[in-house]
Formats: C-alpha cells, structure tokens, sequence
C-alpha cells in the first residue's frame, strides 16, 4: 500500500512568497495532491479515508493540512500550481474559481446517497450538476450546555429567544456567568460572532429574508438585519453575561472558549458553537493528576436547538429552520485519478471509514451513514460521545423536516464575508457604532458585482 506524505500543518502564509510553501500542483500523473484543512486527530481520521482510497486505485496522495487554505490555495491558484484537489467550507470562493476557470466541473455526480436537500446546496449553477462535493458537514444551530449544572427548571431548555434571554439575565443576576464566548481563530477572527447573527436572522425573519440577505438582495440596513445585531446586543454587551466581558470574548480562541463550563467551578455554563465542537472538546480532560475537567462531564453535555422568536411564524411559533455548514472538495486538475478520489469522498463507503475513525465527532451529509459508537479506539484517546447527541445531529442534517441554510458568510462574496466578521470585532468594541458599521457594509454590498453573489443560501425539504 502506498503512504500518504504528511506535511507540516500550520503553514504561514508569508513563506509562500519565499518559496518555501512548495508548488502543490507540480507533481506526477500517480500523485494526487489534496489541500485541506485538517491537522491533528482530524487529519488521522481523513487519512483512514485517504488510505484506503489509495489501496483500491494505487494511487499515492499527498495531503498537505492547513488552517491557512484560502490563503495558500489562493497563492498557489496565482502561480498555475493549484492542487488537485482542494477542500475548502466558503462555496462563494469555489464559485469564484469555476467562474475564472480554475476549478473543473465534474462529469457527473459521485454514487453516494447524499439527501437531496445537500444536493441542492452544492449547486454552484442552474445546470442542475454537482461541481463540487460536500464531503464533511455540521450543524450550527445549537446551544450547548451541561444539563446538572444549568437550573432551567422542569419546563426544560429555553424554546423561545425571549425565554433565552430572561434566563440569561437571571443567571448574570444571580453571579453566574451564562455564556462562553471567544472570536479568535486564525486566520479569521470574528465568525463566531456572525454565526450569532446569522442564526437570529434566520429564527426572527424566516428563510426568505435569510436567503435575500446571503444572496445580497436585503440591505444591511435594513429593519431585519439591523435587529439581528441589536438582539445580540442584548447578550453580549449586558454585563455579568459573558465570561470576561466583552474584551475577553475578543481575546478568546474559540476552540477554548467552552472550556470553563466543565471545571469545577463553571465559569460560564451556555455555549453557541457547532457540532464540531464534539471533536475540539477531546482536549478538554487533562492526564495530570491535579486535572480540573473530568472526561465524564465533557460526555455529559447536551445541546438544544437555537430558539426561535416568539410570535415570528405566521402561526405564532416563530421561524423553523437550521443553519448548518459543510467542507466541499472541489477538482482543480484533469488528472482521472483526482476525479476518482473526489467520486470516492463522496461515497458511503468512505465516509463510514471516516465516521467510524472519527468518535462521533464526523457528520455526513448521506442518508445511510448514520453515527454509531465508534467500533475501534478513538483517534488521540477522545472520549466518546454519549450516542444519542451525535445521532440527534445526524438526524437534523441528513433527515430535517425543516429548511437547511448554509451559514450565510461561507455564501456571500469574500470581501463582503470578510467585512462582516471585522464589523462583528468593531461591534464588540464599540456597541454605539452600529449605525456606521451597517453603513459601511451596506456600501460593501451596493458596490460588489451581481455575478459574486450565489442565489442563496437555504433548500426546504421537498
């Protein structure tokens, strides 16, 4: 069996213009060059799929993880040596490329029993075919939290936003910090913040507005947009209501934001983070002796959906909906076997490889993958999920009654996406700001070309 030649993860981008980042495109017909952006357990886990990929069509791939694969596929774009193949979660950059010719349609969709509503989702244009392949999925729409620790009483987990809220407020009230926030992530700080916003939009307003708005048809100005950001504001710059105030949330890595709420002493006890946040916890329990989080407590948290408005549905039950998010693979070569190993990602087969080497912290988008309790040792000693979070999960994803709509800055044009997340920073900040920011953005959105923008972001069950 051929190996995969494992690069060093974390590549700067500034060694690109030193040559040091190697010309990913520059190889023979028998190697398959995969940019993407797992490192660490989860590029383990994608090498299992890599592995036996390479077994079944002796073909060598060499993968190269990066936190950094905008930047550097980008840069490699720019010198004519993109990879083969490219795995990236912004399906307006995709576009972009199929747009200017750099990214090669696929001849036809793989075998595999993706849902249709992800089938729809993928579509990069009115043909009806796949150009790319969401091949790794999340959902977005969650709370998290620990149910021993958080005293919702018997009614259960808040089901309205402005239940959320009162109880938010009655926690910060009583000397207990309610939310774990943090906006730091390399290299894009802030999309935490715009995760917020984009799940109040979507259940105050509905999928339509949702959708005018990712595909730029709703000003940024507007009465629903601009609600989003004040009804944030009722969280975020309330005092006592996130851990550190809003200058910690600043300077928190968002991988370790959650982490107070399994010490001994919860410094925060609610978090809004993706399901990917199964994976980002195996960290959490310490080996040493003097460990302040338990493994046991890291199992038992749960999640409940985002709340929706009171009132907002014309039957008064607010807006149903999920937002969700997903890694597209995307061919950048002619080479058959690249095209064969994005076939193949998309297979059922691989991607129970994947589930079953992941500890329930993998989510397809194929009705006939289901999660399961992982049947060898999870990768990097990860404890192990309590099975029906992960299933609940995987059913909201692969079997929803309700729309599904793509997190609305991996949709939108880059720049618009990327001043999004820097008004979220300044928000933060300067809360009396609101006005001007939405100002700029609106100008952002006025200005950017009709052919960036996707047509939206959200597909109903059909």
């Amino acid at each position: 069996m051929r190996r995969i030649r494992a690069h060093l993860a974390l590549l700067p981008v500034l060694l690109l213009g030193l040559g040091l980042g190697g010309c990913l495109g520059q190889h023979d017909e028998e190697t398959v060059t995969v940019l993407a952006s797992w490192t660490g357990a989860e590029e383990a886990s994608f090498r299992d799929v890599l592995n036996a990929f390479e077994e079944q069509y002796d073909v060598e791939v060499d993968y190269r993880g990066t936190r950094a694969v905008r930047q550097i596929l980008l840069a490699e774009a720019q010198k004519g040596t993109p990879p083969d193949v490219a795995v990236l979660p912004t399906l307006s950059e995709l576009a972009a490329y199929l747009r200017r010719g750099v990214l090669r349609p696929l001849d036809r969709d793989p075998a595999s029993s993706m849902s249709p509503q992800w089938r729809r989702l993928a579509q990069l244009n009115a043909t009806g075919g796949l150009d790319v392949v969401p091949i790794k999925a999340d959902l977005k729409s969650l709370v998290w939290y620990l149910p021993e620790r958080t005293p919702f009483g018997a009614a259960g987990p808040p089901r309205s936003w402005e239940a959320l809220v009162e109880a938010s407020e009655a926690l910060a009230a009583a000397g207990r910090t309610p939310w774990c926030v943090g906006m730091s992530a390399t290299p894009g700080s802030g999309w935490p913040g715009t995760d917020w916003l984009e799940d109040i939009l979507l259940h105050r307003w509905g999928v339509a507005a949702y959708d005018a708005w990712s595909a730029g048809r709703l000003r940024w100005d507007s009465p629903e947009v601009r609600a989003a950001w004040t009804e944030w504001g009722r969280l975020i710059h309330h005092p006592g209501m996130v851990r550190g105030g809003s200058a910690a949330a600043l300077l928190t890595e968002f991988t370790d934001a959650g982490r107070p709420m399994f010490t001994s002493e919860p410094g925060c006890l609610l978090e809004h983070q993706a399901s990917f946040v199964i994976g980002m916890r195996a960290g959490y329990p310490d080996d040493g002796p003097g460990r302040v989080i338990q493994a046991a407590d890291v199992r038992a948290a749960d999640f409940f959906p985002f709340p929706t408005f009171d009132g907002a549905g014309p039957d008064g039950r607010g807006r149903d909906g999920s937002m969700v998010s997903a890694d597209f693979a995307g061919l950048f070569s002619d080479k058959p076997a690249a095209r064969h190993l994005i076939e193949f990602l998309a297979t059922d087969e691989a991607q129970r490889i994947w589930q079953g080497s992941s500890a329930g912290s993998f989510f397809s988008v194929n009705q006939e993958v289901r999660q399961s309790i992982p049947t060898k040792p999870a990768v990097g000693d990860r404890p192990d999920r309590r099975p029906e979070v992960s299933d609940r999960v995987a059913e909201t994803l692969t079997a929803s009654r309700s729309p599904l709509c793509l997190d609305a800055s991996d949709v939108m044009p880059s720049g618009m996406a990327n001043a999004f997340q820097h008004a979220v920073l300044e928000y933060l900040q300067y809360p009396d700001r609101l006005d001007s920011l939405l100002e700029d953005l609106e100008r952002l959105r006025a200005g950017t070309a009709p052919d960036e923008w996707l047509p939206g972001a959200c597909s109903a069950p059909r």
